[in-house]
């Protein structure tokens, strides 16, 4: 039973990881199969095609030219290189007909409850950690018009993931709330993708972090959003034992709950960044990389599966409400204003907890 016990939480929590770092791998990967038989330069050019797959669009008839033209790479490897290769284009077939856009064919999975239930009940994946709980100001979760600004974003958000992308309890509290992700890993990610679809319900969804399903959302003024400002540079920092938040240059999403009366909500997960060990030098580099969308954070986990986070303690704390005004069009000065109030927020949430936390002498670093 003991086995058990540890096992079904680490399932979970594997389940979760894979879902966003399996493709990660897979689609070079299976490049790398389709063109190896061809030598180094046919690799280098599956890689660039991988690559456009990637960032082109996601229309049939675009996705269907490059696969066409890899099936034919496959056609001619020669023996006995050539099964190797059609299991790399199978892979490949697999994993775009799991996110391209087929005319007719419905863009999302079907809602499976159960699925949700598995990760959460049956395995239960918060029993992973040493703790796993969200506090702070929770009984003043309510539904209406809030944004909940989450930090730190950590390696993998594990904070953000179990205290609150997969806790029905804090659902229910908000009425509906929405999960917004990176784009490119909420549409393009085969099996994250369908993850995030498999776990919808009438209370939670989760949509791409950009303007339009922002803007759209708040415009019809029926789920609160849920979002990470500080991004990949936020992610970038991520130091075991640190705590940094990048929020100096993040006052776009500020902007759009002013337009539309959106309050905003500080969240701060102690503990984020005691998952994993990070490469800790060329930060400056890294960071470059990181605003233009390229994760620039090598991570090691627990010891014997380093991708697996590290069973710490994640302890999220809600803070107080930041109501803004309804401004429909509003200036820099107005935008200036109210970000300086969600920084304030955010490291008065910090300074207020983290004695609670076990962190007393712990100090917030703001980039």
């Amino acid at each position: 039973m003991s086995f058990l016990s540890n096992f079904r939480p680490f399932l979970s929590n594997f389940i979760a990881v894979q879902s966003w770092i399996a493709p990660i791998f897979l689609l070079p990967g299976s490049l790398v199969l389709i063109t190896a038989g061809h030598g180094t330069k046919a690799i280098f050019g599956g890689l660039f095609a991988g690559a456009v797959l990637a960032g082109g669009p996601q229309t049939l008839p675009f996705r269907a030219s490059i696969f066409s033209a890899l099936a034919a790479v496959t056609y001619t490897t020669p023996e006995p290189d050539h099964n190797t290769s059609l299991f790399g284009l199978a892979s490949l077939f697999v994993m775009l007909a799991m996110i391209t856009n087929v005319p007719g064919r419905p863009k999302k999975w079907k809602r499976c409850p159960g699925f949700f239930k598995f990760l959460t009940q049956t395995l239960d994946g918060r029993a992973y950690y040493a703790r796993a709980e969200l506090g702070g100001a929770i009984k003043s979760v309510k539904p209406g018009k809030v944004m909940y600004a989450v930090h730190p974003h950590g390696v993998l958000t594990a904070g953000w993931t179990w205290n609150m992308f997969f806790n029905s309890d804090f659902h229910k509290r908000c009425g509906r709330v929405g999960f917004l992700l990176d784009e490119g890993l909420r549409l393009k990610s085969p099996t994250f993708r369908m993850m995030c679809d498999w776990c919808e319900s009438d209370n939670q969804w989760a949509g791409a972090a950009t303007k339009r399903t922002m803007l759209k959302t708040m415009e019809e003024g029926k789920s609160s959003l849920a979002l990470l400002p500080g991004g990949f540079q936020e992610a970038t920092l991520c130091a075991k034992g640190k705590d940094r938040v990048y929020i100096k240059n993040r006052a776009g999403f500020v902007k759009y709950c002013l337009m539309y009366g959106y309050a905003i909500v500080p969240c701060y997960t102690f503990g984020e960044t005691d998952t994993y060990s990070c490469f800790p030098w060329l930060l400056k580099f890294r960071l470059m990389l990181a605003k233009q969308n390229i994760p620039a954070a090598a991570m090691w986990g627990v010891i014997w599966c380093p991708f697996m986070p590290r069973p710490a303690e994640l302890l999220t704390f809600i803070g107080e409400k930041i109501e803004l005004p309804k401004i429909p069009d509003p200036t820099k000065d107005d935008v200036k204003k109210y970000h300086a109030l969600y920084v304030k927020g955010v490291q008065n949430l910090f300074d207020k907890h983290k004695a609670e936390a076990g962190r007393k002498d712990a100090v917030l670093e703001i980039f």
